[in-house]
């Protein structure tokens, strides 16, 4: 257990310097870690996404809300477009938490590897909204996009970053407030899917041992210990380090990661 709990510290550590390196949601990192470190204190195979998923998301609470409240003091958080977003975002990904936590493991494996893939893919090219003419950001849009990026987040165990920064970009938001906004959104979105694993897996049978539903403590704490102090390192070498050529490399490692799983 004690060597187990070291690597959730070191796991923690590399997350978080990553998230701060490159600006990506560490759940893309956790969950397939979580996937491999999981069944070495004994969780069954049917259990293993569901918690893997659930833990992911209860880590992402504090480290985006962390980021959200820098993002407020610098006034890059547009809190009139939250009005309608971020309730989208929490009701859609609370919901689809709960029927994610009962998809067979094989499911949620491959649906897991295809987004993380996709998003490697987008990494590896650096790809960017095409410059056009924004549309309008309506109460129908903020609505219907929250509800699509909540359910496919439920699946990842990802704060939604890579999905909120452009639509919210392509809708006129200058870039700085869409990320700013895009982390108190995924801290909500977070929190809603914590609720919702914990809810889902309140009475599931063969749960390890300090357990919360689908969250699994020590994980939490050994992750969210490291990445709160790791992040600003990595945000400060991204100052000094060739960042494009390194997360072309995380990129191909994360693909690699991504058809492992769904060959799997």
């Amino acid at each position: 257990m004690i060597e187990v709990f070291i690597a959730f510290l070191v796991l923690g550590a590399i997350a978080g310097f990553l998230a701060g390196l490159f600006g990506i949601g560490g759940g893309m990192i956790i969950v397939p870690t979580l996937v491999y470190l999981l069944p070495k204190i004994g969780v069954s195979d049917e259990l293993l996404m569901s918690i893997a998923l659930g833990t992911s998301f209860s880590t992402i609470v504090l480290t985006t809300l962390s980021a959200a409240q820098r993002q407020h003091k610098l006034g890059n958080v547009e809190w009139s477009l939250l009005k309608y977003f971020a309730p989208a975002l929490m009701v859609s990904v609370f919901i689809s938490g709960l029927i994610v936590s009962d998809f067979p493991k094989s499911v949620l494996t491959k649906l897991f590897a295809i987004l993380v893939f996709y998003n490697s893919i987008k990494m590896f090219l650096a790809l960017k909204p095409k410059q056009q003419e924004p549309k309008p950001l309506t109460t129908k849009s903020t609505i219907i996009a929250g509800s699509i990026i909540g359910m496919i987040s439920s699946f990842a165990g990802i704060a939604g970053g890579a999905f909120i920064v452009p639509f919210l970009n392509s809708r006129g938001i200058e870039l700085k407030k869409a990320i700013g906004s895009s982390s108190f959104c995924g801290g909500l979105l977070g929190l809603a899917a914590t609720i919702s694993f914990i809810i889902s897996g309140w009475n599931a049978p063969n749960l390890p041992e300090y357990s919360l539903g689908y969250v699994y403590l020590p994980a939490l704490a050994g992750i969210t210990m490291m990445s709160v102090f790791t992040s600003k390192l990595g945000a400060n070498a991204a100052n000094k380090l060739p960042v494009p050529i390194l997360k072309r490399a995380l990129a191909v490692f994360l693909m690699i990661i991504a058809i492992n799983m769904f060959l799997k």
